[in-house]
C-alpha cells in the first residue's frame, strides 16, 4: 500500500517502523527532521526491548501535489494537527487518519467534510534523543481507530488493517473515538498535573499524591457518565472506583513512580510536551463549561500544577 505519514516524533516513529515492516510504500514528511531522516534513515531504539531499528522511508518536505495515496496518517499533537487540515483536504487519497488525543475532533472533521476520516490512539510513548526516537511500548503495540461518533465501515478498517498487518501490532476497532478521547483525559491529566507539582520528577510522589490522582480520575469519569457518555474502553472505570481492580491501579501507578516505566511514560512527555498538556487542559475546561455534569474538586485542585511557570 502507498501511505503518507505526517509526524516524526517517537509516536510517529514507531508508527512509521510498522508501517515499513508490513512492506509498504511509506512516505515520511520532515521538515524540522528532513535532513538527518534523508540521510540516516528513521532510527528508533526501543528502551524496554533493548534494541534499536533502522528504516528508510521516502521522506520529503512536503507530498507532491496530484500524488495519490491509499492511507494518509497523521500523528503528532492536535493543536498542530489544526494547522494542517488544509493541507490534509487536498491530498488525494482514500482514507485520513488522525493519531493522537484530539478534542477539537469535531472541528477537524468538519473542516476535512468530504473526505473519508478516522480518528485513532497508539498505545506508546517516548522522547526524541537528536535523531533518534527513544520509545516505550509493550511488546504488541494497540492502535484503537474508530470513527468520531461512531464505529467505522468495515472498509474503512479493513485499509488500516492491511497497511499495519505485521507481528507485533494490533487493531483494536471502537465505536466511539471521542468517548475515548474524554475516556483517556481522565486517566492521563490527573498524573500529568501531579507530575508537574514534582517539576516532571514522579520519583518525588508519595502515596497520597497517587491516590489523589486516582480520587481525581474517579470523578472524572463521575462526570463523564453524568453527561450521558458510555465509557470507552467498556469499564474503564472500574479501575477507579475502589476494589481489587483499583488497588491493582494504585500499585501499577506507584510502580510507575518509581521505575523508567513511569519516566517513559509520562514524565518525559509532561516535561517536552507541555504545550500539549496545557492545550488539552483548556480544551477539557472548555468542554465541561458547555456539558454541566458532577463536580470534581480534587480534580479542580490539581489543576492548579499546570501553570505558565512549568
Amino acid at each position: 500500500m502507498k501511505i503518507l505519514v505526517y509526524g516524526t516524533g517517537a509516536i510517529g516513529s514507531l508508527m512509521i517502523h510498522y508501517l515499513c515492516k508490513a512492506g509498504n510504500d511509506v512516505t515520511v514528511v520532515a521538515r524540522k527532521n528532513y535532513e538527518p531522516l534523508r540521510q540516516n534513515g528513521l532510527t528508533i531504539r526501543h528502551y524496554f526491548q533493548r534494541k534499536t531499528t533502522t528504516d528508510h522511508p521516502n521522506v520529503v518536505r512536503q507530498a507532491a501535489e496530484g500524488e495519490n495515496f491509499d492511507i494518509v496518517f497523521s500523528v503528532m499533537q492536535s493543536q498542530q494537527q489544526k494547522a494542517l487540515l488544509d493541507t490534509f483536504a487536498n491530498i488525494d487519497t482514500k482514507l485520513i487518519v488522525l493519531v493522537g488525543n484530539n478534542l477539537e475532533a469535531d472541528y477537524c472533521l468538519e473542516r476535512l467534510n468530504g473526505k473519508n476520516v478516522l480518528f485513532a490512539f497508539q498505545n506508546s510513548a517516548g522522547r526524541r534523543e537528536g535523531a533518534t526516537a527513544v520509545v516505550g511500548r509493550m511488546p504488541v503495540t494497540e492502535l484503537v481507530v474508530g470513527g468520531l461518533h461512531g464505529a467505522a465501515s468495515e472498509e474503512n478498517l479493513q485499509l488500516v488493517r492491511n497497511a499495519l498487518s505485521v507481528k507485533g501490532y494490533k487493531i483494536t476497532a471502537i465505536d466511539d473515538m471521542y468517548a475515548y478521547y474524554l475516556c483517556h483525559v481522565a486517566e492521563v491529566m490527573p498524573y500529568a498535573y501531579l507530575c508537574y507539582k514534582t517539576n516532571c520528577n514522579i520519583k518525588q510522589l508519595k502515596r497520597g499524591d497517587i491516590k489523589t490522582i486516582m480520587k481525581a480520575s474517579n470523578e472524572c469519569f463521575d462526570y463523564i457518565k453524568s453527561i450521558g457518555i458510555n465509557v470507552r474502553p467498556k469499564n474503564e472505570d472500574k479501575f477507579y472506583s475502589g476494589g481489587l481492580k483499583t488497588t491493582a491501579m494504585f500499585l501499577l501507578y506507584r510502580l510507575m513512580s518509581k521505575t523508567v516505566l513511569g519516566k517513559l511514560m509520562i514524565q518525559d512527555h509532561c516535561e517536552n510536551g507541555i504545550e500539549e498538556m496545557r492545550y488539552i487542559d483548556q480544551m477539557f475546561e472548555k468542554y465541561r463549561q458547555e456539558h454541566m455534569g458532577t463536580s470534581m474538586p480534587v480534580w479542580d485542585e490539581i489543576r492548579g500544577y499546570l501553570t505558565i511557570d512549568n
